[in-house]
């Protein structure tokens, strides 16, 4: 059989492609519980784990803000947040503040992973402007790679391919959800700088949702 989404073939009954990793079972566009679906369905989860977890994630929020600007630690703390509104988008839990601290056994891999990046940009960066967009060009197609470390336990090099094959398989979600995403989630520091601590959580679900669709097994 063929993927639906990669167009690679694939063992006849497969749930899981085992070129881009989507999850199969559903063609493109149809609902998000079976792996894709449109922004919409997209946004409305995260915007309903988003109103049952408000005050949690607000008050997660407002440590992490006052923390990550620790260096080499806030790569830990980063890790511990995403993994807090990655409980909460798979009710497993409520976000709590000592998640911030739980999420040490992917740091080695994570902060490899952010490494190879910020060398890899600062390279780019030396062709003035086509460097700088292939520097963003990178990040986006890096940011999966991230909830891969963090949630699988991925080393940098496993995380960074899939991250490719599934922004390759997925480019038109990926791109919807970081645009959504980012927007929300600045919209506190453009009108409200404390406002960043409601608005960061649903921006950051929103990346979350999308990663839930897609996540390697």
């Amino acid at each position: 059989m063929q993927c639906p989404y990669c167009k690679e073939e694939i063992q006849d009954g497969a749930t899981k492609c085992k070129h881009c990793y989507s999850n199969i079972g559903a063609a493109p566009g149809q609902a998000l519980s079976t792996g894709q679906g449109d922004i919409g369905e997209l946004f409305s989860a995260a915007l309903n784990g988003w109103k049952a977890n408000l005050g949690d994630l607000a008050v997660l929020t407002l440590v992490f803000i006052l923390v990550v600007w620790i260096p080499i630690a806030n790569i830990g703390f980063i890790a511990g947040y995403t993994r807090s509104l990655i409980k909460v988008a798979r009710g497993q839990g409520k976000a709590g503040v000592g998640d911030l601290f739980k999420a040490w056994d992917c740091f080695g891999n994570l902060f490899v992973y952010v490494l190879l990046l910020l060398i890899a940009g600062l390279v780019l960066h030396i062709v003035p402007i086509l460097g700088a967009l292939a520097s963003m060009a990178l990040g986006f197609a890096a940011m999966p790679g991230l909830f891969a470390v963090i949630d699988g336990q991925r080393d940098a090099i496993d995380a960074f391919k899939w991250s490719l094959a599934t922004i390759q398989a997925n480019v038109v979600n990926w791109l919807l959800a970081y645009i959504v995403g980012y927007v929300i989630a600045m919209a506190g520091l453009i009108l409200l700088f404390i406002g960043v601590i409601l608005t960061a959580p649903l921006g950051m679900l929103v990346f979350v949702q999308q990663y839930e669709r897609v996540k390697p097994a």
